[in-house]
């Protein structure tokens, strides 16, 4: 369909031309078949151009022979007029990588260079030569080339231009505008007319008023190119050029002289004088308005996200610190109408809990480096905000400004400081369960110094109760005493820090003190249990960090665990409890057991909470392990032994000596 009608097309626009030719010598002023071939050229693709111009030649051949031309010429013409085609559309095609377009300035440029520059100019070279190799027309050679530049360069310039903005939905656009456009487009179109007709119909070579008259089109033609685009513009241009050149073909308006060669070239030069300009004229202001279009729906959907955030977000000036506007969400935060806080400073609205806080931000916001701050900031009743900012430096309407979004963490540090709370009370009662289990075994240990203290007692009664008491005797048993008793409040000391509810207290912990301490609790158990404890403790320094009786409390469930684990037919009762430091900076704790080890279909669930394979266990006490060791920045793994028997390994971050 588009081969069809680019021939018919080129078929007419060849007739029109052989019309525009100044009689008797056959010279066009304008020849539009080129044009229109180029502009059907720009609106296929490339693949199909082949197609286009074998459409072109039977419309050539009809029209060139009804004129009485010879075929050689013919042919060469034919091959000409494509050439010229095929070098515009190439040359645009591989400058632009896209469509053409006409509203922008460097689309102007390349089409202006490629399509009437280059193309017609060196197509005319190979045109003349044929002309004057058949020896068909009069004129030097270069003024051939000359006068067929000019016609084609001429017609390239309103004909392209218009083909396309129509072909682009022209129609369709003008019927989409405004009634009020409507009539403005009519009253210039008809305004144009007016003048043309006045100008290139009725005015003659001898009246006075020729050189201004001849600046009447160009105020209908900046109005075209500041109101209404491109488009209008185009069909604007070809209407003068076609009423001025049919005025000149015709004898009529101010382009007479005295030979028809002459005539030609006087019009074609005021032509391209007149439309080049205005053409990039239109360009540049169709892209300044397209520009700013964009820059206004840009603002628009920034205001739209601006005002729609879900975050608080204030943009302050930097210069002296005013609020120059919030969105929505921020009023809500802060409690305060957005009336109340333009042009005033965070500073008179005590938004900050400390100032601190404040110069903390902005100095890091003038390094580009303010990114999620966590900030307490206050509503307009005083009452605390915990927030994070985020803060863009951005010049807006010639100041440098800050925008800063504020994101209110209240619930989730609240959610996050209860989650806490109920974390510490689960690992507490955790402890004491645990505890609960060793009772019978802590009590066994107690009783133990206790008994040794009221024999020591009695014996020393006895002894000072004799007529001459041996006082040295006397001083051992108290020294015994003493012992017995530091003995008993140690285990009560520690039973006391097990049993306490406090916050997480981090601090430097030795490895192997912890192994100690555990065992110390753990003693009567193992006692009881008939199990033989084997410890390894490293030779080095095996420091680390983190909360003593939680780390206690995680070693004291797997020896537990373990003890348990052995008491099943067929184990070995030893356990090894071992401490090693890493090569990559990492603490190791090591309790390996001799039961029956972990079954392979339990391994992955064996941290998952509420899972368990004691018949009276909850199932929490290795996922509380888990996240108290995660807490800390280690891992708590498991693997089964290759003869018999589990090992647990606690993996912490190791802590430098000295640190």
């Amino acid at each position: 369909m588009a081969a069809v009608l680019v021939a018919l097309g080129y078929y007419v626009a060849a007739k029109l031309g052989f019309a525009f030719t100044f009689h008797p010598r056959p010279i066009s002023i304008l020849w539009p078949p080129n044009s229109l071939l180029l502009a059907g050229l720009l609106l296929t693709p490339t693949r199909s151009w082949w197609v286009i111009i074998l459409a072109v030649l039977p419309a050539h051949l009809a029209a060139e022979l009804q004129s009485g031309v010879p075929m050689t010429m013919v042919m060469g013409w034919f091959a000409t007029n494509c050439s010229e085609a095929l070098i515009g559309a190439g040359l645009i095609r591989l400058l632009l990588r896209e469509p053409l377009r006409f509203d922008s300035f460097r689309h102007a440029l390349v089409f202006l260079f490629a399509a009437v520059g280059l193309g017609p100019l060196l197509s005319s070279f190979f045109d003349v030569s044929l002309v004057k190799l058949v020896s068909w027309g009069e004129g030097s050679y270069w003024q051939l080339v000359y006068s067929r530049f000019l016609s084609n360069a001429l017609t390239a310039l309103v004909v392209v231009p218009a083909v396309l903005t129509l072909a682009s939905g022209g129609f369709q656009a003008l019927l989409a505008t405004s009634a009020v456009r409507r009539i403005e487009a009519t009253v210039l179109f008809v305004g144009l007319l007016f003048v043309n007709l006045l100008i290139f119909e009725h005015v003659s070579t001898e009246s006075i008023w020729v050189p201004a008259l001849l600046y009447g089109p160009l105020p209908f033609l900046l109005w075209a190119a500041a109101r209404l685009g491109p488009r209008a513009v185009s069909i604007c241009l070809l209407i003068m050029v076609l009423m001025a050149t049919w005025g000149a073909i015709h004898g009529h308006g101010p382009f007479l002289a005295d030979t028809a060669q002459e005539n030609a070239w006087s019009v074609q030069l005021f032509l391209l004088a007149v439309v080049i300009p205005i053409f990039l004229f239109s360009a540049v202001i169709a892209e300044h308005k397209k520009d700013k279009t964009a820059l206004r729906s840009s603002e628009e959907r920034a205001l739209k996200v601006f005002r729609a955030s879900p975050d608080a977000v204030a943009l302050v000036r930097l210069s002296d610190g005013a609020i120059l506007d919030v969105n929505d969400r921020w009023e809500t935060c802060f409690g305060r109408a957005r009336a109340e806080a333009l042009g005033r400073t965070t500073i008179e609205l005590c938004m900050y809990a400390n100032d601190k806080d404040r110069q903390t931000y902005l100095r890091l916001a003038a390094l580009d480096q303010a990114r999620d701050f966590e900030v307490i900031m206050q509503r307009k009743d005083g009452s605390p905000i915990h927030t994070i900012l985020s803060g863009e430096r951005a010049e807006i309407g010639g100041a440098e400004c800050l925008i800063t979004v504020i994101r209110d963490v209240t619930r989730e540090k609240q959610t996050e400081r209860e989650g806490r709370e109920q974390r510490l009370e689960l690992m507490h009662l955790s402890r004491v369960a645990m505890l609960g289990e060793l009772s019978g075994a802590l009590a066994h240990e107690l009783n133990q110094p206790l008994t040794a203290i009221l024999s020591n007692a009695q014996t020393a009664q006895r002894l000072i109760a004799r007529a001459n008491p041996d006082l040295d005797e006397v001083r051992e048993i108290l020294k015994d005493i003493t012992s017995e008793d530091k003995r008993a409040g140690e285990i009560i000391r520690r039973l006391r820090a097990m049993f306490k509810k406090g916050e997480t207290h981090f601090q430097a912990i030795s490895a192997n003190d912890l192994v100690n301490e555990v065992l110390v609790l753990a003693q009567g158990s193992l006692a009881t249990r008939h199990i033989h404890v084997l410890t390894r403790l490293s030779g080095q320094p095996v420091l680390t960090r983190g909360d003593r009786v939680q780390l206690q409390q995680v070693i004291l469930n797997l020896v537990i665990n373990a003890c348990e684990a052995m008491d099943t037919p067929g184990s070995i009762r030893n356990l090894t409890l071992q401490t090693a430091p890493l090569e990559n900076g990492q603490v190791q704790i090591f309790v390996i057991d001799g039961g029956p080890g972990v079954p392979a279909g339990l391994m992955d669930k064996l941290f998952d909470p509420f899972f368990t394979t004691k018949s009276q266990g909850l199932g929490l006490g290795l996922s509380i392990s888990r996240s108290i060791i995660q807490s800390h920045g280690g891992q708590l793994l498991v693997r089964n032994n290759a003869d018999r028997g589990a090992t647990f390994r606690i993996v912490l971050p190791a802590l430098a000596e000295g640190a």
